[in-house]
């Protein structure tokens, strides 16, 4: 088993290099593709989450090789690192500091919310004074979210951390001085994107929109009407930023659609 990999398609606009611990996950997103990836039914991969067989094991084995890497291993892709079900074998705490051991950055993406807050004192561990000043780039905690209103939220992703829980678990871990980025992604009803980044932009150094793509609701959006209007928030924002590049085809050629003024 290989548990640190580079992604690729669509995922490598995300993470370099990423390590998926789990298989199988509870919030039950309506629209997710890690079912197809993994060749499982949406029953079943929505029925339960567990920890990969031998997942710990193989990256103990691997994180030597990236000792002082310079690229940050992102948990996780195809599965959620703070699934309900995670709390009960602490699989990303492990995992954590195994990376951390090996002094190799980790990047977390997640609709968790506060229940990775037991974590941040592994990601805040080697926050220098000021650590927009370090050289190297940093841990960082991500959730996804596109929500402004629970009941959407509820809707189309019925198990996973409600909005304001994803909100406060982003702004403890900004006042922890972690470095905090948003996955608005993917765009299902573009007021309520444009409305969560204005809001969030005083407690997030990063977001990255992206459309929703391979369900039926996203050819009922204007996306040549708001995707100038979402990049137009992204940019008043203040923040790093990234258009994913399924949005990119709605704008104008030559828009600046990734954007750097927090160092990573």
């Amino acid at each position: 088993m290989k548990a640190i990999y580079r992604p690729c398609g669509k995922a490598l606009e995300y993470a370099a290099l990423a390590c998926n611990l789990r298989r199988g996950c509870e919030h039950g997103c309506t629209y997710c593709w890690s079912p197809s990836v993994l060749r499982m039914s949406a029953e079943d991969f929505h029925a339960s989450s567990r920890p990969r067989p031998g997942i710990l094991e193989a990256l103990r084995k691997e994180a030597p090789a990236y000792r002082g890497s310079e690229i940050p291993v992102l948990l996780s892709f195809t599965s959620d690192p703070y699934s309900p079900s995670e709390a009960k074998d602490e699989t990303t705490r492990e995992a954590i500091s195994i990376l951390r051991e090996h002094d190799v950055p980790v990047h977390i993406l997640t609709k968790g919310g506060m229940r990775a807050s037991r974590d941040f004192p592994l990601l805040a561990s080697d926050i220098q004074v000021n650590a927009y000043e370090r050289s190297r780039p940093q841990n960082a905690f991500g959730t996804t979210l596109c929500w402004t209103d629970d009941a959407d939220r509820l809707h189309w992703e019925p198990g996973a951390a409600p909005v304001a829980d994803r909100i406060l678990a982003i702004k403890l871990a900004h006042n922890l001085r972690i470095r905090t980025w948003v996955s608005v992604e993917p765009v299902i009803v573009p007021e309520q994107a444009i409305q969560l980044i204005g809001e969030l932009s005083p407690w997030v150094d990063e977001f990255r929109a992206g459309k929703l793509n391979y369900h039926p609701t996203a050819a009922e959006v204007d996306w040549a009407k708001w995707a100038p209007r979402i990049l137009a928030a992204l940019q008043a924002s203040g923040r790093d930023y990234l258009v994913k590049r399924s949005l990119r085809p709605y704008l104008l050629e030559g828009e600046e659609v990734e954007r750097r003024v927090i160092a990573a």
